[in-house]
């Protein structure tokens, strides 16, 4: 039994620390796997069976200011990250758009790189509170497997990016995530604040955005399998590919029954 325990602990040592950047493994949420862990199950939980339970005799709970308060922070977050990809690593040429090996270097920008992404992560997690709205709102029907799942996914796929390969060719996704998400906040932030300003195509645009995101990244990602010479762990292909994959299906299934067989129902 002791020497079971003794494998296990010095595999997960050698997984949280021996794999991990040492220059990212003692940030917060990253030094170890439990604490997002613990989040992503408290949300689950909530969002599927604490909060509905506990909204259920209660009236919705009136939530615009802090929504709009939230929007303009997340349009912040994600404008700066794509600003600053654009401006320090893509337009001078420092990054390359098609092959980007991992910069171990201890540069100026390299240093800002690791707290972009370690921000990106954060801003992941505090994604999640889109469905907690939604719950103390009680719009259930917005809390669908699709909305919950990429939540879910995101959050641990920021974990991994943060924790194992900080920068490098998986910039590119943060840089895409962030333009589509600053789009996204800023429909939600009109939506409320003038919402007779919003058209309804609007929504179908972002939608296509939002898979158009998807196409671009399973094709960032893609390549670099079958390119001996990026420098790029290809492992992270096979983690993130997968997952990209199911979720290109899944909104390309909302898609088509959104906006295509449903206006062809209604006609």
């Amino acid at each position: 039994m002791g020497t079971l325990i003794a494998n296990v602990t010095n595999y997960y040592n050698y997984l949280n620390d021996d794999l991990a950047d040492p220059r990212t493994n003692s940030f917060l949420l990253v030094y170890s796997p439990v604490p997002v862990l613990t989040i992503m199950f408290l949300y689950h939980q909530f969002v599927r069976y604490w909060g509905p339970a506990f909204m259920a005799n209660r009236p919705p709970y009136k939530l615009k200011n802090v929504i709009i308060l939230y929007n303009i922070v997340q349009i912040f977050l994600s404008g700066l990250l794509a600003v600053q990809c654009l401006r320090w690593l893509y337009l001078p040429g420092y990054y390359s758009l098609w092959c980007q090996k991992i910069n171990y270097e201890d540069t100026e920008v390299e240093r800002m790189v690791i707290d972009y992404v370690w921000l990106y992560y954060f801003i992941k997690i505090v994604d999640l509170l889109d469905t907690v709205f939604f719950v103390l709102r009680k719009k259930f029907n917005q809390v669908s497997f699709l909305h919950v799942y990429h939540h879910l996914g995101m959050c641990l796929l920021g974990y991994i990016g943060t924790k194992y390969v900080p920068g490098g060719h998986g910039i590119m996704l943060g840089f895409i995530n962030s333009l589509v998400h600053a789009v996204m906040y800023s429909y939600y932030l009109i939506s409320i604040v003038r919402p007779e300003w919003v058209r309804i195509w609007w929504k179908k645009y972002i939608t296509q955005l939002q898979i158009l995101q998807f196409l671009l990244l399973i094709l960032h990602f893609g390549h670099i399998i079958f390119e001996p010479s990026c420098g790029y762990p290809k492992w992270v292909s096979f983690v993130f590919l997968p997952h990209n994959i199911f979720i290109l299906f899944l909104f390309s299934d909302f898609y088509i029954k959104e906006y295509i067989l449903k206006k062809k129902k209604q006609q």
